[in-house]
């Protein structure tokens, strides 16, 4: 089945090429150690402590902020932090990114944000602790196919190991991956009652119709009934047939629906049910999505601490006081100073995590300007149409008064802004997209901020354009 070492040191080589090249180095190496060592996962993975996080959005922040956790309280992580999460972007960090030489072996943890296809494939071969699943929407339909057959896939690679898995309560395909698995399930999610105020609070904003991907129940066939919902197909719902509903969440999120999670350290509570434990922060990177994010860290950091340590006295608490140590990862919500203004990149790549972006942006009281930077690669999805399925006449007119577009489909995403109701105020190919960026930021005034929403491949080709014509740092460099 091939050998570690010789694996090891080619995929190192091409590393050292890489860099010198002023590549990133995220996945070659793990490609070229999987062809001389197709068991090399497995080999790599043995005996170490483990927590995989999947799903379709909030993986790589969600990743980024139990890494971070984990290092305030004392451990060494490792992790991919780039998000290059299929076999070869695992197989280059276990390769690649080694533990100090004074780390404790007791102490070392690897944190991998997993493909959701990939994870079922490589699920056996890591054999986790704990397995967090964030959530499941629409995405990349020529990649992953039906949502159903997206959780089958992630439920399988969980049948594949002994982990302890926490799942996201008011996500109902998510949800159902516990029931036949409950002796190992711990749910987190938002408050009903958080969601009740947040609908009649914000009707325009919160209550969306359920995504038909997920609006009925997958052994029933019959459409739940919602009490509230958060965003999408999120909520506290009941199937009438079989009475599957959202379960006990262990770890609850609540807040006050009259304020505004885009502002930056917005207070929330996390309560940890099972002990009665309430805890209060503030939110260390804004958004409403982040919300879900931190819950699903707090929970995830619970639980490793809870099998690692074998107890569980204190540990919530633990875990909540980490949060205060999150920063913004690679990509997602990272704010750049230039001079006295920012740039801030928000990656969105299906409908309903621009449908979040937007609201963030509508909601900013920062925001000078707008730029949508859609590509349409093979890791983006080739269809995407998908745009028409966001909902931006509710909040374009809340959006900021400039709106620039990029990308390989600036075209289709230049129309479905003028169908809004709004003007597009400069466009073209990627080639171009560092020009309107500087007019951007020449125009905007200090301490205010350009929103770039931009999807995977237009967001990594963007912020190596960045880094050459503003001089920023490239993540690996950090």
């Amino acid at each position: 089945m091939g050998l570690k070492a010789p694996a090891q040191a080619a995929a190192l080589i091409t590393k050292g090429i890489l860099r010198i090249m002023g590549r990133g180095a995220t996945t070659l190496p793990g490609k070229v150690a999987i062809r001389m060592c197709p068991d090399i996962i497995s080999k790599c993975a043995k005996g170490k402590k483990i927590i995989t996080i999947t799903g379709t959005n909030g993986k790589t922040t969600t990743t980024h902020m139990i890494t971070s956790m984990l290092r305030s309280l004392g451990y060494e992580v490792i992790t991919n932090v780039s998000g290059a999460n299929l076999a070869s972007g695992i197989t280059t960090t276990f390769l690649c990114e080694k533990p100090s030489k004074t780390a404790d072996p007791d102490k070392i943890v690897y944190v991998l944000e997993t493909d959701e296809a990939a994870f079922a494939k490589i699920a056996k071969d890591l054999q986790p602790k704990v397995c967090l699943v964030t959530n499941l929407f629409r995405d990349q339909l020529d990649r992953y196919g039906e949502l159903t057959h997206t959780r089958d896939l992630i439920a399988n690679g969980i049948d594949d190991t002994s982990a302890k898995i926490v799942l996201n309560a008011d996500d109902s395909l998510v949800a159902s991956m516990g029931k036949t698995r409950s002796d190992r399930a711990s749910y987190y999610g938002i408050s009903l009652q958080t969601m009740l105020d947040n609908n009649r609070l914000h009707p325009n904003n919160t209550i969306l119709e359920a995504s038909s991907d997920a609006a009925f129940c997958p052994e029933c066939k019959v459409r739940y009934d919602y009490q509230a919902r958060s965003f999408g197909h999120l909520g506290d719902y009941r199937c009438p047939s079989c009475g599957f509903a959202t379960p006990v969440r262990r770890f609850e999120l609540s807040y006050d629906a009259s304020g505004n999670p885009s502002d930056e350290g917005f207070p929330f509570t996390i309560t940890d049910t099972e002990h009665d434990v309430t805890d209060t922060l503030n939110l260390r990177i804004a958004g409403s999505h982040n919300l879900y994010n931190t819950c699903a860290a707090v929970s995830a950091v619970t639980r490793f601490l809870e099998i690692d340590r074998g107890e569980e006295d204190g540990l919530f608490e633990q875990a909540c006081k980490s949060t205060q140590k999150i920063e913004a990862a690679f990509g997602r919500m990272e704010k750049i100073a230039v001079g006295n203004k920012f740039i801030c990149i928000l990656l969105v790549k299906n409908p309903v995590g621009l449908d979040r972006a937007l609201s963030f942006v509508a909601q900013s009281s920062d925001a000078d300007s707008l730029m949508l930077v859609l590509n349409s690669n093979t890791a983006d999805g080739k269809d995407v149409s998908w745009i028409w399925d966001v909902d931006f006449e509710s909040k374009v007119d809340d959006l900021p008064s400039n709106i620039y577009v990029s990308g390989q489909r600036y075209g289709d995403m230049m129309l479905r802004v003028s169908y809004s109701g709004r003007t597009v105020d400069g466009y073209g190919s990627l080639d171009y997209a560092t020009t309107l960026l500087k007019g951007a930021i020449s125009e905007c005034p200090d301490g205010k901020c350009i929103y770039i929403l931009p999807n995977y491949t237009a967001m990594l080709d963007l912020r190596g354009r960045l880094v050459k014509d503003l001089k920023l740092k490239d993540f690996w460099k950090d």
